[in-house]
């Protein structure tokens, strides 16, 4: 698992570490954000694991999976997050996060083979930024990075992967709300086996969750529950 230079830095969850990381982060949601929103349209079933993958465009998503882990989803999650945060900030392992050296493909390889490994046992999830950084949310397309469409098709069959989208918004007070939308799993069957294909489809698809997102965000009464 380690590459020459950048040592593979596993997950090494705390149940009490991560119950009172999420209780911390939704106390610091309330203090940000006005209001915390939901639109969700999928619900894992325990005999199931969870792939989710979507946009990445503001620092909070580090911490949502875990808030929505804790007080939604109830999984035992992981996250794949960039070697030099993970080294600089070594407390996420405690949390579920793995690390992965892009600049390495071999160490990069053997990353996403552990968060494969992950899913293929029951009961847990992986949340997965393909853009592989924080992307300006103005921008206009999605661009996925290929590790992704490399992990599909060695899931096992009990793994939903399932679309994440979120987005900030400040259109009607001072204080931004923060709105997240859990997409329907896709159906695997139906996608295709090349890469290239594959990867246009699932970037495809998050820009069609996230502009559904942005449109009911939009609205001065949305409909999308609020979380708190």
């Amino acid at each position: 698992m380690d590459s020459p230079n950048k040592p593979f830095l596993p997950a090494n969850e705390s149940r009490i570490f991560m119950r009172f990381f999420a209780f911390y982060s939704k106390m610091l949601s309330k203090k940000v954000f006005k209001h915390v929103y939901l639109d969700q349209h999928y619900t894992p079933d325990s005999s199931r694991s969870t792939l989710f993958f979507g946009n990445h465009s503001m620092w909070w998503d580090a911490l949502t999976p875990l808030l929505l882990n804790e007080y939604v989803l109830h999984q035992r999650p992981r996250a794949i997050m960039e070697w030099e945060q993970m080294y600089k900030y070594k407390f996420f392992s405690r949390i579920g996060c793995f690390s992965i050296d892009r600049s390495n493909p071999r160490s990069a390889l053997n990353s996403l083979q552990y968060g494969t490994d992950w899913l293929n046992k029951p009961g847990n999830s992986l949340y997965l930024y393909p853009e592989g950084k924080i992307v300006n949310p103005v921008k206009t397309t999605l661009e996925f990075e290929s590790g992704i469409v490399r992990m599909l098709p060695k899931l096992a069959e009990h793994v939903d992967v399932v679309p994440l989208t979120q987005h900030i918004n400040a259109m009607y007070h001072a204080k931004p709300s923060l709105f997240m939308r859990i997409g329907k799993p896709l159906d695997l069957n139906d996608l295709p086996t090349d890469r290239k294909h594959l990867l246009s489809i699932l970037q495809s698809t998050v820009q069609q969750e996230l502009n559904a997102l942005l449109t009911d965000s939009s609205e001065r009464s949305t409909g999308i529950r609020k979380l708190w």
